[in-house]
């Protein structure tokens, strides 16, 4: 009877235990989700300086992948846009970053959310003395590939695979933007930029060179 009772208790702190566990989870969870939250909410004022109020969500489908935009609206016309875009051409795996697109189909911000690069090598892409090259520019007056690539961005020193991954998936999610407003707005719904530009198409992306000799790292 005794050794029955023993049963029963640690039947009983083991379920304890378990709930106890799963709020802890729970818990550290849901802050984990407000943190990103509140880094992406951070992020889309730094790369879209458009943004003054409220924007759309929209999971827009390009070329058989989905991508996030966050749409934003000055006077009922599109002003511009944060685009959260992910790379898999890093050295060491994935980049997922935000970047501002303004009406003009112009970059006007980078804010890298996540990634695993070289520590002091690749993760200096994330900050604007690299990065804000590209600043302003647009696929029309632009080639977005590293200079090795015959491109216009200097590649960071001994990190050109996490440069050239970048540098691709700015020009991927401008060409993205240009094909949201075509295939979703009529014209007269974009503010007009103040100077005309020719059209554009986006440059066909490199193969990454994923030698490391080559890349000097």
């Amino acid at each position: 009877m005794k050794g029955f009772k023993d049963v029963i208790i640690l039947v009983l702190i083991a379920t304890f235990a378990g709930i106890a566990l799963s709020g802890v989870y729970l818990g550290t969870k849901e802050r984990i989700e407000l943190a990103k939250q509140r880094e992406l909410q951070d992020a889309l004022s730094k790369v879209c300086p458009f943004l003054e109020g409220e924007y759309e969500e929209v999971l827009f489908n390009h070329e058989g992948t989905d991508i996030q935009l966050y749409v934003v609206r000055k006077d009922g016309k599109h002003a511009g846009a944060g685009i959260k875009m992910i790379t898999s051409e890093g050295f060491s795996g994935n980049i997922t970053f935000l970047m501002g697109v303004d009406a003009e189909h112009r970059m006007t911000g980078l804010y890298i959310l996540e990634h695993k690069e070289t520590p002091g090598l690749g993760t200096k892409a994330a900050e604007k003395e690299w990065w804000g090259q590209m600043m302003g520019k647009g696929l029309d007056n632009f080639t977005f590939r590293v200079t090795k690539d015959k491109g216009d961005v200097d590649a960071i020193t001994a990190a050109t695979i996490t440069s050239r991954a970048v540098t691709h998936a700015v020009g991927r999610g401008l060409a993205v933007y240009r094909a949201y407003l075509d295939q979703q707005l009529p014209v007269d719904e974009v503010i007009e930029p103040e100077s005309d530009s020719d059209e554009a198409v986006a440059a066909e992306p490199v193969a990454a060179d994923e030698q490391e000799v080559n890349d000097g790292r």
